[in-house]
């Protein structure tokens, strides 16, 4: 029997969802044996040479090929530790079932030529010319696809758009289009816990070369890791996946260019930018001519969840796509789920098997709570009623606009220190709100939106928004998130919808200390049935911490301390689905 990874007997059990709950047909099955050749030199237009290692199945023949390519250590994804830059995809259940695998560093990282620039022309332009020269080899057949997350699937949107003639089809799942709004600065607060170590990392692990990751140590490691039993721990992600990058954050690196990009994403282009501009793809997303399957987790929200849904409104219309968001934790490290889906895709798009991938409606999503996978044509669902739950003065979400009134929080930045013997403020650092419990089932699936009415003693704040699922019995569980910095409330009404506010973010509007202004927060999706005594809660914030986050993905803190206050003419536009909250302001 051939060794792979799979969900088979006698395999190699890979770790996460595998399908959006569906049974595929005629898929390709381990047959092969796996030979490698590691630190090709490929060369690019311009004289750099990158470096990749091709994996590709002991056989005479052509094969189909999966490209992934990306920054990270090409030299550590055979790794199976639980680190989030090994997510090139599992060779060992590509190249037995009949694919070339070839994982590629993008230039200027572990020993790839040239200088990296964090997303620059030349590294897009080189997405073309590694296709094209993979498609050229003797081992390939001529189809290439590719393959991988994060990062790893934003170089696979790039390279759709450059349209080498023999890319077939991309997954690029858990991806982004927009770096500035979806990652690195979320609502115009910088994501600092993330990218505060994340070019450190870069640099560092570029610096050590393939040698390092190949060691004794490293492969003895990764035997022990692979053990069954070792390795199901894995099967979800940590509750903070970056404690792993801090504990190995002690090894020097260059400080250019690593130190400089950034200087460049946090100090020199807070602003959304003609910088941020050339990074964003929202709009050239309809120039994409080739079959793509996009998709995340439900969890992944404070990186790639949204974009699958804001990319499905920028497609051409005459586009092949599909469309498939996982169970919570979906998403883990080394990445191993979804490789069944991709198996579909690309049986169907790079051999021409007759899968069912294509069949049925094209958007499949996990309904928590139910447990069980829904299907839809179009996003949001088209039952979808809209209700306004107000927050009132005495911290309920309310069916019923209620009378005047407010609340105050307390603003307090770390960077403001008292001393040991400061008593505890009179008033709270956070606000909660929840709705009654519910009476029966409901279902609450899509984007939503915090209509906030407030004001502030500060000329700016920002406001952090969680929305949680409390159950009968008072467990407290994280649903998603949005943020807003009050001088980024601006909104461009072109290019918003009523359920998604679009902010500009290229310029600041100070706050006038003590007047009540309107924000429109932007509230990330979910799909979530509420069972008979649960109950939706609401926290509103202006500081965050790891515990606070979501994925522990926390903001570096505006630095201003303010008394701020909530009116109960603010609202949260939720999307209902089934169930009814009796007497709710439902809109069409």
């Amino acid at each position: 029997m051939v060794k792979s990874a799979g969900t088979g007997p006698g395999e190699r059990q890979l770790l996460g969802p595998q399908t959006t709950g569906r049974v595929y047909r005629n898929l390709s099955a381990p047959q092969y044996a796996i030979q490698h050749h590691y630190d090709l030199a490929v060369p690019m237009r311009d004289g750099v040479h990158l470096r990749a290692d091709l994996y590709q199945p002991r056989a005479p023949g052509r094969f189909p090929a999966l490209v992934a390519i990306s920054p990270y250590a090409r030299q550590a994804q055979y790794l199976s530790m639980p680190v989030g830059m090994i997510e090139a995809g599992q060779t060992d259940f590509w190249v037995p079932r009949g694919y070339v695998h070839l994982i590629a560093n993008v230039r200027g990282t572990c020993g790839s030529e040239g200088i990296y620039a964090f997303g620059s022309v030349e590294e897009h332009r080189d997405l073309y010319d590694l296709i094209e020269w993979v498609a050229a080899q003797d081992w390939c057949d001529g189809n290439v696809g590719m393959i991988g997350v994060s990062y790893f699937a934003i170089e696979q949107l790039y390279a759709a758009l450059a349209q080498p003639p023999h890319l077939r089809a991309i997954f690029p799942w858990s991806g982004t289009i927009d770096w500035y709004r979806e990652v690195i600065w979320h609502g115009g607060i910088f994501s600092g816990r993330f990218f505060g170590l994340y070019f450190n990392t870069l640099g560092m692990v570029s610096k050590r070369g393939g040698a390092f990751f190949r060691a004794p140590f490293f492969r003895f490691a990764n035997w022990i890791l692979k053990q069954p039993l070792i390795h199901q721990r894995f099967s979800h992600p940590p509750r903070d996946p970056f404690k792993v990058f801090n504990s190995a954050l002690f090894l020097d690196y260059p400080p250019h260019p690593w130190d400089d990009i950034f200087y460049q994403v946090a100090v020199e282009h807070q602003l959304y930018d003609r910088f941020w501009q050339e990074r964003d793809i929202s709009d050239r997303l309809q120039a994409i001519r080739i079959p793509i399957y996009l998709g995340a987790d439900w969890e992944n929200v404070g990186v790639h969840l949204n974009s699958p849904f804001l990319a499905l409104e920028r497609l051409a219309p005459d586009a092949r796509w599909r469309v498939g968001i996982t169970p919570r934790g979906g998403l883990q490290w080394p990445w191993e789920s979804m490789h069944l889906e991709a198996l579909a895709w690309y049986d169907h798009w790079l051999k021409g098997r007759d899968t069912g991938i294509m069949e049925g409606p094209p958007i499949r999503y996990f309904l928590e709570g139910a447990g069980e996978w829904r299907a839809t044509e179009s996003w949001p669902l088209p039952e979808t009623r809209w209700v306004d739950l107000w927050l009132d003065a005495e911290g309920m979400l309310s069916v019923h606009r209620p009378q005047p009134g407010w609340r105050d929080y307390l603003c307090l930045p770390p960077t403001i220190r008292r001393a040991r013997n400061t008593n505890r403020p009179l008033i709270p650092t956070m606000l909660a709100w929840d709705s009654v419990p519910f009476t029966q089932p409901v279902e609450i699936i899509g984007p939503l939106v915090l209509y906030l009415e407030a004001r502030s003693t500060a000329t700016d704040t920002d406001w952090i928004v969680k929305l949680c699922l409390v159950t009968a019995a008072g467990a407290v569980h994280d649903l998603t998130q949005g943020w807003l910095r009050a001088s980024h409330r601006a909104v461009d009404n072109t290019r918003s919808k009523f359920y998604r506010p679009y902010h500009p973010h290229d310029h600041m509007d100070p706050l006038v200390p003590g007047k009540t202004t309107a924000f429109a927060i932007e509230i990330l999706p979910i799909a979530q049935r509420f069972d008979p005594g649960s109950r939706l809660r609401l926290l509103l914030t202006s500081v965050d911490s790891d515990r606070f986050a979501m994925q522990a993905l926390s903001h570096y803190p505006l630095g201003l301390p303010a008394c701020n206050t909530v009116l109960s003419t603010s609202r949260l536009m939720v999307p209902l689905i089934s169930g009814s909250l009796p007497g709710a302001n439902d809109r069409p």
